[in-house]
């Protein structure tokens, strides 16, 4: 794969940084791994609650890596008053470099590394593409946290999050805050029928009292209840799908 030269991303932060298509974020457990995950960040890029989640599996004994979406841009990263701005980086994605930086991901993990197929779990931006890539790869399995086009996907070229569920090829699990006042008033319903449909060991999890950005650690709207409940959740779905 070609090279990827970071001006002021991840490369200058002091990060375990690996290059394969997007670099990548990487946290070891300690230890054999009992599983492999792709953590998928949401728009405001590989931040400090995305490293976290990285070490928080690697402490759960999963090989977790975060690819930096952003990297063809300096892999940045935004903080909460930034939104339009990483709002902006988010439209310079397209589908199919995106496609590609998850197959890098999951190719470095499969391939380079022997894992067995990976989960993936993305927040947001990342929780659609985690489901998305439920859709299209070989995964262990999926979870989707606060994720975002329900109804019409934020690129062109992809499907909406509901028809990806319908789509999915993986285990599937999605875990929506009852306050998200960015998801339509139906979106958990809708999301219950397209798992529904789709087969087993897909399902929706509504946290109380949490809107959209709730897993943001340090962050405006973080419900450290939801979090915990949040997390609970995932690690129940990884030791059930990803655990060879």
């Amino acid at each position: 794969m070609g090279e990827h030269h970071l001006s002021h991303g991840p490369a200058n932060r002091g990060r375990y940084v690996l290059q394969t298509a997007a670099p990548l974020f990487v946290r070891e457990p300690v230890g054999a791994p009992r599983g492999a995950v792709i953590v998928l960040h949401d728009v405001f890029g590989v931040t400090d609650y995305a490293e976290e989640a990285c070490r928080r599996l690697a402490r759960g004994g999963w090989l977790a890596v975060s690819p930096y979406l952003y990297y063809e841009h300096g892999g940045p990263a935004f903080d909460a008053t930034e939104l339009p701005v990483a709002r902006g980086e988010m439209t310079r994605l397209t589908a199919e470099g995106l496609a590609a930086d998850i197959a890098g991901a999951r190719d470095y993990l499969t391939g380079r590394r022997g894992t067995p197929a990976p989960a993936v779990l993305g927040f947001s931006m990342g929780g659609y593409l985690a489901t998305w890539a439920a859709a299209h790869h070989d995964l262990a399995g999926a979870v989707a946290v606060s994720p975002s086009g329900v109804e019409h996907a934020p690129w062109a070229g992809m499907a909406p999050l509901e028809l990806l569920v319908a789509d999915r090829r993986a285990p599937w699990l999605g875990v929506l805050g009852r306050d998200d006042r960015r998801l339509p008033p139906d979106a958990p319903e809708r999301l219950r029928l397209a798992a529904a449909a789709s087969g087993p060991h897909a399902s929706v999890a509504l946290l109380p009292e949490a809107g959209h950005g709730f897993y943001r650690t340090g962050r405006p709207g973080h419900a450290p209840h939801a979090d915990t409940e949040a997390w609970r959740r995932i690690t129940a779905f990884l030791a059930r799908f990803a655990a060879p």
